[in-house]
């Protein structure tokens, strides 16, 4: 009884933690299989965190790739406004490659450039790791698709975007997202 009041207590927090995308244009087959695991990684995120007394043994049974995919996800939802902040402040920005990085000529206070280098490598260490569970989990991706799954995660991150934040198209060119002037 306690622990389903404390799950029915805890959803309103639990749905707003999770991962979306806002795609306008159809999906591939790849971002599909790409959105549908971290679908099941936010499932797993949510039963791993929800359930009290058998948390242990569920942690204890999971397989090692998905369990450094959980602890990345959880860690990327802790950064999360964070990474926000430094994106709508300019300061980093989204790579052709999937990962994040400081934007050309970024300019902010010393101590946000301190956090966005400490952010960067977290997120981009997070983010390879739930690209491996990807490949992992699908048994039609192999290790030679992580280029592929690289791409096509840029590609999302890209086409989600807020107004004024900064881009690498996949030629490598850094442009601001279009809809607004420089967020400070």
């Amino acid at each position: 009884m306690y622990q389903k009041m404390l799950l029915v207590a805890m959803l309103p927090w639990l749905v707003a933690c999770t991962f979306n995308f806002e795609v306008t244009t159809p999906r591939t087959a790849l971002e599909n299989q790409i959105m549908g695991s971290y679908k099941e990684l936010e499932d797993d995120l949510i039963l791993v965190s929800s359930v009290r007394a058998g948390a242990k043994t569920a942690q204890a049974d999971m397989v090692p790739g998905k369990r450094r995919a959980l602890d990345a996800r959880e860690n990327q939802e802790f950064n999360r406004d964070d990474i926000d902040e430094l994106k709508d402040k300019q300061i980093i920005g989204e790579t052709a490659g999937g990962t994040v990085a400081l934007v050309p000529k970024a300019e902010g206070e010393g101590k946000d450039l301190k956090l966005a280098q400490v952010l960067i490598a977290e997120e981009n260490r997070d983010r390879e790791d739930v690209w491996k569970r990807i490949i992992e989990a699908n048994e039609n991706l192999s290790a030679k698709d992580l280029p592929e799954v690289r791409k096509t995660y840029a590609k999302l991150q890209r086409d989600s975007a807020r107004p004024g934040q900064w881009v690498q198209d996949e030629s490598g060119n850094w442009t601001k997202t279009p809809g607004a002037e420089s967020i400070k």
